[in-house]
Order: C-alpha cells, then sequence, then structure tokens
C-alpha cells in the first residue's frame, strides 16, 4: 500500500502554510471548530486547517441504519467546494458510512494527505483507491502542531466487538488550547485516561446516542447519549469544556441536540460547559487560563 511519509506530509504541511495562510491577518487565526453536518467538523489550529470525518453524501444517499430513512437525513449547508476550501488535511477517526464516504475521497482526491488509525491501513486503498493516507500508529508532530492519538470503545460488550476499533485524536500546538478530538467512544476508563494525560481545554464529543436494536437493549448505545454526556461533564475538570457533535443527522443517533440541552437544563449544568452547534455554525475556542 502506497502511503504519504512523514516527512511528506511535512513538505506538503509547509508548502500549504506558506501559500495559504500567510496573508491571514493575525487577529483572525484564532482556532475555531465548525460543525459542518453530524461529525464532520472543519478545525482551524495553529495555522492549520484540519477536517474531520468528513461526510459530504447528498441527503438520503447513504444506507438506513433502522430501516426507516437513508441517510444522511438533512442536507449539507453549504457547498464541498466551501468545505474543502484552505483544508490542509484530513483526519477519520474510524471507517464507518457515517464518517467517511465517497464523495469525501473524491474531494480528498490524492492530494490532501489523510490522517489514519492502524487498524484502516488497507480500507482506504481497497475502497476508495486513496494512497495519501498516514497512519498514526501514536503520535506525530509536523510544523509545532502534535497529532495524538487515543482509544476507546464504540459502545459496550457485544456492541463494541460488532462495531470494531475506534481511534480519537488530540491536537495539541505551543501557545494553543488542546482539543481532545473524542470520535465514537463512549465515557470509559479509557477515554477517562486520555483526559487525564492530556488535560485537553476541549472535547469534542459525539454524543447521538446512536443504536443498534437487536444490540443496544442490552448493551447500550454505540456512542454517548444524553445521561452519557451529563456523566462525563460532571467528571471533567471545570476548566475543561465540550462540543456536542454528531446528532441530528444520522437515523439511528436517538440523542438530538433538543434532548440533549433538556438533559443539561435538568441536570443544571451551565451551557457555558458544553456547547451544542448548529450544522455550520463556527465556535471559537478560547484557552483557560
Amino acid at each position: 500500500m502506497k502511503k504519504l511519509s512523514i516527512i511528506m506530509f511535512g513538505m506538503f504541511l509547509a508548502m500549504s502554510c506558506t501559500n495559504v495562510h500567510n496573508s491571514v491577518d493575525e487577529m483572525s487565526t484564532a482556532p475555531t471548530v465548525q460543525l459542518i453536518r453530524n461529525a464532520t467538523v472543519k478545525i482551524r489550529y495553529a495555522g492549520k486547517t484540519i477536517l474531520v470525518d468528513p461526510v459530504f453524501s447528498e441527503k438520503g444517499e447513504l444506507r438506513s441504519v433502522l430501516a426507516v430513512n437513508h441517510n444522511p437525513t438533512v442536507h449539507l449547508t453549504m457547498p464541498i467546494a466551501e468545505i474543502m476550501e484552505n483544508v490542509d488535511f484530513a483526519m477519520a477517526t474510524h471507517s464507518h458510512f457515517d464518517h467517511f464516504d465517497r464523495p469525501a475521497a473524491t474531494a480528498l482526491g490524492d492530494s490532501l494527505p489523510l490522517l489514519i488509525q492502524p487498524a484502516d491501513s488497507t480500507f482506504f486503498l481497497t475502497e476508495f483507491g486513496l494512497t495519501n493516507t498516514i497512519i498514526v500508529e501514536d503520535s506525530l508532530t509536523v510544523d509545532g502542531v502534535t497529532i495524538c492519538r487515543t482509544g476507546g470503545s464504540h459502545g459496550r460488550g457485544l456492541v463494541a466487538e460488532r462495531m470494531g476499533t475506534v481511534s480519537g485524536f488530540v491536537l495539541k500546538a505551543d501557545g494553543e488550547p488542546t482539543i481532545y478530538i473524542m470520535g465514537d467512544c463512549i465515557w470509559d476508563d479509557e477515554t477517562k485516561a486520555a483526559v487525564a494525560k492530556f488535560q485537553p481545554d476541549w472535547i469534542i464529543a459525539n454524543t447521538g446516542g446512536a443504536i443498534v436494536p437487536a444490540l443496544s437493549q442490552l448493551f447500550g448505545p454505540l456512542i454517548m447519549n444524553e445521561r452519557d454526556v451529563v456523566k462525563m461533564i460532571t467528571a471533567l475538570p471545570s476548566s475543561c469544556r465540550m462540543i456536542a457533535v454528531h446528532m441530528d443527522a444520522i437515523d439511528h443517533c436517538q440523542t438530538t441536540r433538543s434532548i440533549l440541552r433538556n438533559e443539561l437544563r435538568h441536570a443544571e449544568i451551565s451551557p457555558e460547559r458544553i456547547l451544542i452547534p448548529d450544522d455550520g455554525e463556527t465556535i471559537i475556542l478560547k484557552k483557560e487560563n
């Protein structure tokens, strides 16, 4: 399998940064997270623009999980060309259909690096013909940005076994808030350890409470639901804030934005602790002192 080397990755990002970012006013370089749809987010961080878990299919083009509504259940709020503007590289937390699709592969082409987990070392080549993948075994650092891979469980018990291996990523850079992209992982000992190790200022969490009816009655949801989010935010350090995504776009996600907001109000959790963006909304990140 052909893969970009880390050296080539660094050279690519250096050229990208020179061509794209030098003209950007320093006042506009604060890190941001833009929710595109579902778990697809666009992050501007330390001079880089990173696309996470891109899914660009039109509404209804993907299969239904519950045999009710084809996915995604909503349209993109912006053209793909606009989403791809200034993107330096992409990351895929895992290979499930609601985290990467063929239109995303077409948009990335062979020119943009795609960071992946070791478990998907051959998937993106065999499924999409992508040769521009970089496997993140543990961590890599390019142009001052360190990207660390974290583990986790895509549910509990038999659910986790069926869902397979998933990862998260942590972004670190001098003078920038640390961001933990949690991925399709529940709040358990492994994700708790990641928070303790990296002490993130922000956590992007997938909170749609996705289910598989045949299994979830016994083992619970595939990803965190509203009750799990309350447990997690209550356990986090007060300096850590969350951004909740992966809702209102895939038919097996039972936790909606409205349900999550209701649960947080009932638990008397400040809306400043956990932000719930709409599709297309951009959040400016600040680092707590």
